[in-house]
């Protein structure tokens, strides 16, 4: 993936963690759902974005896990 690529895509996934991450905390907080469909939206990014952070940013989802020829388990980030 292209470098440019990788930070954007990285910038807009955070975006979007934190768009929804702040209308989670304070429906949590209030302790009743969110009103507006702007807010509904929101927090259903979040589920969206933690997918596409762990699958393409994180080390978890870049990790392949292998084995050599000698029997040995290996693993390459």
């Amino acid at each position: 993936m292209n470098p440019g690529c990788r930070v954007m895509g990285l910038f807009l996934v955070a975006l979007a963690l934190f768009q929804s991450l702040t209308v989670a905390v304070d429906a949590w907080h209030a302790g009743q759902w969110p009103n507006l469909p702007s807010e509904w939206v929101r927090l259903a990014l979040l589920p969206l974005a933690l997918w596409v952070y762990v699958r393409y940013f994180s080390v978890w989802g870049n990790c392949q896990c292998g084995s050599d020829n000698e029997g040995y388990v290996t693993v390459t980030c």
